[in-house]
C-alpha cells in the first residue's frame, strides 16, 4: 500500500510543464547533438538567407522572443522538422522541390508553429511520464523489466516522441496559414507544396520518405489547407507575396551546392 501511495505522489508531481528557460537548454543540447550527426551546407549566403526569411516569418508568428535558427541541411531528401526552442532543419532537397517563396514559407511556418504551440515539449513531457511511469511499476513489482519487456518500453518510449499526431499537424497548418498571410506571402503556397509532393512521390518515393512520415500528406490534407485559407476572409492577391526574383537565386544557388 505504501509503494502505492508513493507511485501516486510521484506521478502527480510530473504533472508540471517545461518553462522557457528548460525549454532553451533542451534545445540547444538537442539541436547540438544534431548538428553532429546531419551534414550541414557551410556556405554563409545561403544559410544567412534561409535565416533572414525564417526569422522574419517567426517574428509575425511568436512574441516570446525565442531566438529562432534555421539550419541548412545538406540532404537530397524532402524533410524540415523542428525541435524546441526554435531550432529549425531544413533540407535542401525540400528547397529544391519548393518552385515558388510561398511554397516554402509554408514549411516554415508550419514548423514555427511546431515551436510555437510546444508540440515538441508536449511529446517529451509524454515520454518522460510513460517512461516514470513504467520505472515506477516495476518499483511497485519489485522487479526489473525483462529483456523483451525492456525491448517493448523502449520502443514504447521512442513512438511517442517519432512524430506529430494529427491534430498538432492540423494546428500547425492553421498557424502556418494565418502567419504567412499576415507576413504576406500568399498562403495558397502551403497547399500547391503538398499537391506537388503528391504527384512526385510514386516517380520517386525514397526521396519523400522521410516528409511523409513525419508530416502525413493527403488530398483530404490539401483540401483541410485550403478550407483554413478560405476562412481568412477575402484576400488581395496582387498584394501577397508568391514568388521573387531573390528567392529564385537562392534556390539556384542551394541547386548548385556540391553534394
Amino acid at each position: 500500500m505504501k509503494k502505492i501511495l508513493a507511485l501516486c505522489l510521484v506521478l502527480a508531481g510530473c504533472a508540471g510543464s517545461i518553462g522557457p528557460e528548460e525549454e532553451a537548454q533542451l534545445g540547444a543540447q538537442y539541436a547540438a547533438e544534431i548538428r553532429g550527426k546531419v551534414p550541414l551546407v557551410r556556405d554563409a549566403a545561403a544559410v544567412e538567407a534561409l535565416n533572414r526569411m525564417g526569422r522574419g516569418l517567426a517574428s509575425r508568428a511568436d512574441s516570446t522572443g525565442r531566438r529562432y535558427t534555421f539550419y541548412l541541411v545538406n540532404s537530397p531528401e524532402v524533410n524540415a522538422f523542428a525541435i524546441p526552442g526554435g531550432h529549425v532543419f531544413v533540407n535542401r532537397g525540400l528547397i529544391e522541390h519548393a518552385d515558388v517563396v510561398s511554397e516554402l514559407a509554408g514549411v516554415l511556418g508550419h514548423e514555427i508553429a511546431h515551436v510555437t504551440e510546444r508540440h515538441g515539449l508536449e511529446a517529451l513531457e509524454k515520454q518522460q511520464r510513460a517512461n516514470i511511469l513504467v520505472q515506477l511499476v516495476y518499483w511497485v513489482l519489485d522487479r526489473e523489466p525483462g529483456a523483451l519487456e525492456q525491448v517493448v518500453i523502449q520502443g514504447g518510449g521512442a513512438a511517442v516522441f517519432a512524430k506529430y499526431g494529427r491534430d498538432a499537424e492540423r494546428e500547425a497548418d492553421q498557424h502556418a496559414v494565418h502567419t504567412l498571410a499576415v507576413a504576406g506571402y500568399d498562403p495558397e503556397g502551403i497547399a500547391t507544396f503538398f499537391e506537388e509532393l503528391l504527384r512526385e512521390r510514386p516517380d520517386s518515393p525514397a526521396s519523400f520518405d522521410q516528409w511523409f512520415a513525419s508530416h502525413p500528406t493527403s488530398a483530404e490534407r490539401v483540401q483541410n489547407t485550403r478550407a483554413l485559407i478560405g476562412m481568412l476572409g477575402p484576400l488581395d492577391r496582387e498584394r501577397l507575396i508568391r514568388d521573387t526574383p531573390e528567392y529564385q537565386r537562392f534556390r539556384a544557388r542551394v541547386q548548385a551546392l556540391p553534394r
